[in-house]
């Protein structure tokens, strides 16, 4: 048996280019980099679904739980993730454990 059968993908945001301190001319941003670690998907059962408040207070329910092995970088919360084949959406919450961490979807 597999522990972390699926992948997790998200793309690091980038830096703001700025300004050359020799020219003054602005400077292109940096691109985000594209991460990828394994992970296991669970989808939410009726008994364990949590309901989250957007910013225009909008109640979103639980769509899944994500975990991952403890030591992997970890996306945002809000940023866009997909988990191929099960979901792409929005971190809504992160729990950093020992052995692993939880990111709810």
């Amino acid at each position: 048996m597999e522990l972390r059968p699926h992948i997790l993908k998200w793309i690091q945001p980038g830096t703001p280019g700025g300004t050359n301190p020799e020219t003054g001319y602005p400077l292109p941003d940096q691109p985000g980099q594209a991460m990828e670690i394994p992970c296991r998907f669970h989808l939410a059962t009726n008994g364990a679904i949590k309901t989250f408040k957007n910013e225009d207070s909008t109640i979103v329910n639980q769509v899944g739980t994500i975990r991952v092995d403890a030591g992997q970088e970890l996306p945002q919360v809000d940023t866009i993730i997909t988990v191929e084949g099960h979901f792409i959406g929005p971190v809504r919450a992160i729990f950093r454990g020992q052995l692993s961490h939880r990111i709810e979807v």
